[in-house]
């Protein structure tokens, strides 16, 4: 009866870290293609928020190609509001040089990402590209 504890002690601290591991969004992801192509954007913490960022662009080959936006932020204030799902923050769409209020959510190796303003709404399937 006296290893029980013990027993339970192990098993809890096991699965201490299992509990505490939360999806994470950072990393390098890819857009859907678009007839234009495809961008690459890196995502990482800004504080307690995440922020992304476009790396590079490619066309619909798969080619690297010149991107005047390269470097710009196109995600930023993006708040954890439950596992694997972020919202309160803002996207900028490139293709039309609009802002729209974002949500993200985080399943296995895709990034659902969508944007809304004054109702209408645009949304995109990323993939983890690193």
């Amino acid at each position: 009866m006296r290893y029980l504890p013990l027993a339970v002690t192990t098993f809890l601290l096991g699965a201490l870290p299992l509990m505490a591991a939360a999806p994470d969004a950072t990393g390098v992801w890819r857009t859907e293609a678009t007839q234009d192509g495809t961008l690459d954007v890196r995502i990482s913490a800004c504080g307690a928020a995440l922020c992304g960022t476009i790396l590079l662009a490619r066309d619909p080959s798969g080619t690297e190609q010149p991107y005047p936006h390269a470097g710009r932020q196109m995600i930023w204030d993006m708040v954890a509001d439950g596992a694997g799902q972020w919202s309160g923050g803002k996207i900028w769409d490139p293709r039309n040089d609009r802002t729209f209020n974002a949500r993200m959510e985080l399943t296995g190796g895709t990034l659902a990402v969508s944007g809304c303003v004054l109702g209408i709404c645009q949304a995109q399937v990323w993939q983890r590209a690193d």
